[in-house]
């Protein structure tokens, strides 16, 4: 039986189009199909993970880093141009990620780089992750897609992965800490092209001659219908569980604990236990905050027009942790 196969590289590197790009593509009428995307530098993480606690959205901001929630399972990665992306997607009855794996290393292999399988579905080098894999299962399909750290600025990495000495008590996923490598390392003249030339010559050397096709996923129609569920910020935001932040802190005044419960990115709840002589304290906190974007610059808005000492101070405070 004569199979269809495909292999997709795309010409855009915005992330959150790159996925819009791939959910678009587990549409299609493929048997099996190669997907190859670099992105611009963000942060994805994982479909029930709280960006509040895995990113420092400040810094984000700031440095215009995008944010990025993908439908698959696991932990917040950071990507950049440095990174090659994959997608593997085939027949949810007939595909595995152990045939995928194998692949992924066999490809590795072709370029003299030899790699290891880690439990955590993670590709090492050397005891060092330069591969991360999530996974995502439709009616018919099993799409399974990665990365790969070829020249990665991994010193930038922990700016906008650890978060603040915030305290997050949440139901969604926390992230666990990988020591990441580059296959710079492996291979003094890696470079993206060398690793994805290598991936579709395995893939045709798999499946048999297929035709590469490139694709602008930033301005094709049916991906862009899908851009926002994956790169509209407040939408993820807004997305996020239920959680609660916590602090305690002293101040000149008196010791606060102060707990904001946060749903979906708005504060709803604000209880304050504080040894503060001044007992309309509580009452001003929650009056302050509640119905406020769990954001640093909405609550720095509110706290430059405060004339009480120790409420604009204690907002302070607690815009430093977010």
């Amino acid at each position: 039986m004569h199979m269809k196969n495909a292999i997709y590289v795309a010409e855009s590197h915005d992330c959150a189009a790159n996925l819009a790009g791939e959910a678009y593509l587990l549409t299609l009428d493929y048997d099996h199909v190669l997907y190859l995307w670099e992105n611009d530098p963000c942060i994805v993480i994982g479909r029930f993970q709280n960006p509040f606690s895995e990113c420092n959205l400040q810094k984000m901001e700031e440095k215009q880093v995008q944010l990025v929630r993908r439908h698959s399972g696991g932990g917040a990665v950071y990507h950049d141009r440095g990174n090659l992306c994959f997608t593997l997607i085939g027949n949810k009855e007939t595909s595995s990620k152990e045939e995928n794996f194998s692949f992924l290393l066999d490809a590795l292999s072709s370029l003299c780089i030899t790699c290891e399988l880690s439990g955590r579905n993670d590709i090492l080098f050397q005891g060092k992750k330069v591969s991360g894999n999530a996974f995502q299962t439709t009616a018919n399909k099993f799409c399974h897609h990665g990365t790969l750290l070829i020249r990665s600025d991994l010193s930038v990495m922990s700016q906008y992965l650890t978060p603040s000495s915030t305290k997050l008590a949440s139901k969604a996923v926390k992230s666990v800490a990988s020591r990441v490598g580059n296959l710079a390392e492996a291979r003094d003249d890696i470079s993206s092209d060398l690793v994805q030339q290598a991936l579709i010559d395995a893939f045709i050397q798999k499946f048999g001659p297929t035709d590469i096709q490139t694709v602008d996923f930033a301005t094709l129609e049916q991906a862009q219908a899908n851009y926002r569920l994956f790169g509209d910020r407040s939408l993820i935001l807004e997305n996020t569980p239920q959680f609660t932040h916590s602090f305690t802190h002293r101040f000149e005044w008196g010791e606060v604990t102060l707990h904001v419960q946060v749903e979906k990115g708005v504060i709803s709840e604000v209880k304050l236990y504080t040894d503060a002589l001044d007992t309309t304290l509580a009452t001003r906190v929650a009056n302050a905050l509640i119905g406020l974007a769990y954001d640093a610059s909405t609550i720095e808005r509110v706290q430059k027009q405060i004339e009480q000492a120790d409420l604009a101070s204690l907002l302070a405070h607690l815009i430093t942790l977010i």
